[in-house]
């Protein structure tokens, strides 16, 4: 499974899983195998880091116990992100007006989220930092960043905006409307 795949594969557990707890979504029978399919994600994410900094069996195990904390800590942080936003798409709506109030705590509200993931990558790196060599270190957040990438670029895909990116990083140009291209023969 490539990292694309890894996280894609998440993206479908954290989803599934705000669907699930909503009583009235029928997808709560799945709960045992949305968790199961999230404990494989994040056992292949593991191996994966492990393999990429040539962890040791003590290292290994360290890793991982700081990775369980810090996944639950990010996946509850996540939800509640994910309930403010459709928060906050609910009072945006195209034609009603706002309540400036709701989006102002809206907004406050979604800051904090956001503070406390940037808290919680911090303590894992305070963590990891006890037993990790600073090469390490800097591999894994190199690794933690293309991961994170990837995965805002599979959830913009599979939300069917396609990020507006070309394969190459490079951004379509508009063309104008109105006017014919100009071809030459």
């Amino acid at each position: 499974m490539t990292v694309k795949q890894l996280w894609l594969a998440l993206l479908l557990c954290g989803t599934a899983r705000l669907a699930a707890q909503q009583p009235d979504s029928g997808m709560q029978d799945d709960s045992a195998r949305l968790e199961t399919l999230r404990q494989e994600v994040q056992q292949r994410y593991s191996a994966r880091a492990h393999e990429a900094l040539g962890l040791t069996p003590a290292q290994a195990a360290k890793f991982d116990s700081t990775q369980a904390r810090a996944w639950a800590q990010r996946r509850d942080l996540m939800l509640q992100r994910r309930r403010i936003n459709v928060a906050l798409q609910g009072q945006m709506r195209p034609g009603v007006a706002a309540r400036a109030d709701s989006v102002s705590r809206l907004l406050d509200a979604r800051q904090r989220v956001n503070e406390s993931l940037r808290g919680v990558d911090d303590q894992e790196d305070r963590e990891m930092a006890g037993y990790l060599t600073p090469v390490q270190r800097a591999q894994y957040q190199t690794f933690r960043t293309k991961v994170r990438e990837q995965m805002g670029e599979a959830m913009r895909h599979q939300q069917g905006g396609g990020g507006g990116r070309m394969r190459d990083g490079a951004r379509p140009r508009p063309r104008a409307q109105g006017r014919p291209s100009r071809r030459r023969p």
